[in-house]
């Protein structure tokens, strides 16, 4: 699992086109957040049968890095240009709807961006020593 977490001031997307592997129905289609940070999450070969584990550390870290930053939104966006060792897309999906419900279960307001759609996203990164941070679990 590989990670690229952005504390954005701003973050959008737009669906454009699906790929085979596209979740249907892709909902929302679009979305605008303010003061979140943006998880780019690459589900990988290796994190299969290690799902359960990769969540419960996941979680942990991010109501540290949360708390850290002063953020209490979080966006998961399917990024799988962070690994050559890609892992089953349906495994994929299954993996991010289970960490989003996780998320919420935990108080933060989790939010996830549609797997397998070419998306247009813009973002402005806040620039504070934690504004960027990368994760291997």
């Amino acid at each position: 699992m590989r990670v690229l977490q952005l504390h954005c001031s701003d973050f959008n997307f737009k669906t454009l086109k699906e790929t085979p592997v596209a979740e249907h129905p892709a909902f929302p289609k679009e979305g605008e957040y303010e003061n979140v940070l943006v998880c780019f999450t690459c589900f990988e070969k290796k994190d299969v049968n290690n799902e359960e584990d990769i969540i419960e550390q996941y979680v942990e870290n991010i109501k540290t890095d949360t708390g850290r930053i002063g953020c209490k939104t979080v966006l998961l966006h399917p990024y799988a240009h962070l690994s050559h060792e890609l892992g089953s897309p349906k495994r994929a999906k299954k993996f991010l709807a289970d960490l989003e419900k996780r998320l919420q279960e935990e108080g933060i307001d989790a939010h996830k961006s549609p797997f397998g759609w070419y998306k247009a996203f813009g973002l402005t990164c806040k620039g504070h020593p934690l504004a960027e941070m990368y994760r291997e679990y």
